[in-house]
């Protein structure tokens, strides 16, 4: 698959003023770390029509605010696609008030390659028993969480149920796999305190988890654990990516914790899909840094202080992104190819190159041959310059 990017800054050809480029300025404090990472494709005949969001990234939506539910409401997000498992979105210490909105689903990924991924759907009383339907201090805003309304999920005007889907991203197969990569003596040290966590039972694996966290994460640092992530998380990676091209999902949120790893990971894949050259996804992951900074004691306390991990997993470097883009090249040829391996094929990379646009770049595509052919993608920019941090950025943010 071939990539042509055209700098507007020396094109003959200039695209109109603001074509393609999102310039979504609302911002909803209580979801940290929300921007627009795709535009829905325009084409030809909307080349000066206002662009339409087609996928929003953030960090957990769990503490949006009442007064911030107008404003998230008003972007018409049709489907919220969350990279945590059941048990760790049951344990965010938040409202969820869009639990009253979106119906809640756990996504079942394919257990092999070519198998449909199927979803089914979940009790929310599970957890208003489980929380005695309690909303925890926040200091991102709070209200009591109420079961009230819960399964008459909100629909849009052409009878499309609003669905919130959850998938797990750290399953026993990437927990194992990553954790017998311990020397022998950390081994049985770590499989103690999983023997004392089943015997216990009230623990919910917290001895497990820490000695995990402190010595295969912060062992392998967080280029580790992202390259364990594409390794390792295939199934899961590749039911987020079948989601987020269905055009039925659109306009769509995709999330995790604090929207800067598992769904960095993920935004890379589909930035990759439409085209983006790597130091444009280097520098659209790299806006997280800012994008979480209101909370960053929250996630120090978090990671850090709850989990023992390293400083290093609170960053969101351009290096880091550059790294596992390069990984995936070197290991699979290609960031496309790594993509068929893992199920989502070229077809359907096809139509989601279809269905979006990044914001700023105006995107073509040409298949040369149905079967087995390159496809030659042409980019147009209206933002040759990126930057991030506290530098001005063309990018748009929330």
């Amino acid at each position: 698959m071939a990539y042509e990017v055209h700098d507007l800054s020396v094109s003959e050809k200039p695209l109109g003023p603001d074509v393609g480029l999102a310039k979504w300025k609302s911002r909803i404090d209580s979801v940290p770390n929300m921007r627009l990472l795709c535009n829905q494709f325009m084409n030809s005949n909307e080349m000066f029509s206002p662009p339409k969001a087609g996928l929003y990234r953030s960090s957990k939506p769990d503490h949006i605010s009442q007064d911030d539910l107008t404003e998230f409401r008003n972007l018409g997000i049709k489907c919220i696609i969350d990279f945590r498992s059941k048990d760790e979105y049951f344990g965010s210490e938040g409202c969820c008030l869009l639990d009253k909105e979106y119906i809640l689903h756990k996504v079942i990924p394919p257990k092999k390659v070519g198998q449909s991924t199927t979803f089914e759907r979940i009790d929310l009383n599970e957890k208003a028993e489980s929380e005695a339907s309690s909303c925890f201090s926040s200091p991102l805003g709070s209200s009591m969480y109420s079961t009230e309304g819960v399964g008459t999920a909100l629909k849009e005007s052409d009878g499309i149920e609003k669905r919130h889907f959850l998938i797990n991203f750290f399953t026993p197969k990437y927990i194992f796999r990553s954790f017998s990569r311990l020397p022998c003596y950390l081994y049985c040290i770590g499989i103690f305190h999983l023997l004392c966590d089943l015997i216990r039972r009230d623990t919910k694996f917290k001895n497990f988890s820490l000695f995990f966290t402190s010595n295969v994460l912060n062992r392998a640092g967080i280029k580790g654990q992202y390259r364990d992530v594409v390794d390792l998380c295939q199934p899961s990676v590749c039911a987020s990516l079948k989601l987020i091209a269905d055009p039925q999902n659109h306009p769509a949120l995709i999330n995790c914790a604090h929207g800067k790893d598992r769904t960095g990971i993920v935004s890379a894949l589909v930035l990759t899909c439409l085209g983006m050259p790597k130091e444009y996804i280097a520098e659209e992951y790299a806006l997280s840094e800012d994008g979480l900074e209101p909370i960053k004691d929250v996630i120090r306390k978090d990671i850090y202080e709850k989990y023992r991990l390293k400083e290093e997993f609170l960053s969101a470097e351009a290096d880091t992104m550059r790294h596992l883009l390069c990984y995936i090249e070197d290991k699979y040829g290609s960031i496309e190819d790594y993509m068929e391996t893992i199920g989502f094929s070229y077809a359907e990379q096809s139509t989601l190159r279809a269905n979006f646009s990044a914001p700023g770049y105006e995107i073509s595509y040409d298949a040369k041959a149905k079967d087995g052919g390159d496809t030659e993608v042409n980019v147009e920019t209206t933002t040759p310059r990126l930057r991030s941090g506290k530098h001005e950025s063309n990018l748009p943010v929330s």
